[in-house]
């Protein structure tokens, strides 16, 4: 029988991976939107965050930037997910809590999304703030979908 921590764990990895492919989704229609090659988000800012920030203009997609960001951006997204989880997870014991854990969910949100934002601010000419707050609000809508499905009684205890 499963216990109840590594079921959190395992609804946190999958809630994760739920958000990564989300934004990852949104950013290739972005790209390919704006006419731009497929992956070139993600080769921009694998590029940014581990060398130098190069000129858009002249930016070749490589498969080294683009893992090497793919990589950073699953594992933050694997960590957003647990504590998702563990909230979800506070939040099925009782309707005082899901309003606990609604507010820490979104107050992380928040700072998670900022924090990449200001990240992204030597590419900002290229990558709008708004697409990655689509993209971070996207993720967060498919993630806790997920665990409101996965958590029944905290279904249940929606005060809406």
């Amino acid at each position: 029988m499963e216990t109840n921590w590594s079921r959190t764990i395992r609804q946190g990895m999958i809630a994760g991976v739920l958000g990564f492919v989300v934004v990852a989704a949104v950013c290739a229609i972005a790209d390919l939107s704006s006419g731009r090659p497929l992956f070139y988000t993600a080769a921009l800012l694998g590029s940014a965050l581990f060398g130098e920030v190069p000129d858009p203009a002249t930016l070749s997609v490589s498969l080294s930037p683009v893992l090497a960001y793919s990589a950073v951006h699953l594992a933050v997204f694997l960590v957003f997910g647990a504590i998702a989880s563990a909230l979800a997870t506070v939040a099925d014991r009782g309707m005082q809590l899901w309003f606990v854990a609604l507010f820490f969910f979104i107050f992380i949100s928040f700072h998670l999304f900022g924090a990449v934002q200001s990240l992204a601010i030597p590419v900002r000419s290229v990558l709008p703030g708004a697409m990655i707050w689509t993209a971070g609000f996207a993720a967060s809508i498919v993630m806790g979908a997920y665990l409101l499905r996965a958590h029944p009684r905290m279904r249940s205890a929606q005060p809406w």
